[in-house]
């Protein structure tokens, strides 16, 4: 079967159900929905262990809804041992910041820098998702990586569908 990807981007609250409960069980019912529409064998989610404690949750939407349809689940966000591994936490950028004397070393820097550390931890969850051979899989992610990572599949040649840029109930 084709490696096609389904690509739901929404806020991390709504995806670990940390909001009111309407817009949990609405979101949980699209979840539903999706999985049953497309035939959905997993669910990986921009997610981690310390993702998942920031949020003060031990599941997400998606876990659950997984369990549930005894579909595949898997998390692919980095842990902050490997973003320090690749360079993608402040320390390295602050260190360029100081040692390199930016004259811009603020908020354009910060944007510029977020962005190139988003492209690279899009591009480890793009290899996760392809090593797992589960299809189609659904992507549950931050809405501002739903479109660059579409992109980024697209780039790949596989078959790719924007279910929803920004999911809000």
């Amino acid at each position: 079967m084709s490696p096609a990807l389904f690509i739901l981007g929404t806020s991390h609250t709504l995806q670990c159900g940390t909001v009111d409960e309407a817009k949990t069980a609405a979101f949980q019912m699209e979840l539903h929905r999706i999985c049953a529409c497309e035939k959905i064998a997993r669910i990986a989610e921009e997610m981690s262990a310390t993702g998942l404690a920031y949020h003060g949750v031990t599941t997400t939407i998606g876990m659950r809804v997984a369990e549930k349809l005894s579909i595949g689940h898997h998390n692919i966000d980095l842990e902050p041992e490997q973003r320090a591994a690749l360079s993608l936490d402040d320390g390295p950028m602050l260190n360029i910041v100081i040692g390199g004397n930016f004259s811009d070393g603020g908020r354009r820097f910060r944007d510029a820098f977020n962005t190139l550390g988003d492209g690279v931890r899009e591009r480890c969850w793009i290899g996760r998702i392809l090593a797992r051979e589960e299809w189609p899989t659904l992507l549950v992610c931050g809405a501002n990586h739903s479109l660059s990572v579409e992109q980024l599949w697209l780039s790949l040649r596989l078959p790719v569908t924007l279910v929803h840029q920004d999911y809000e109930p």
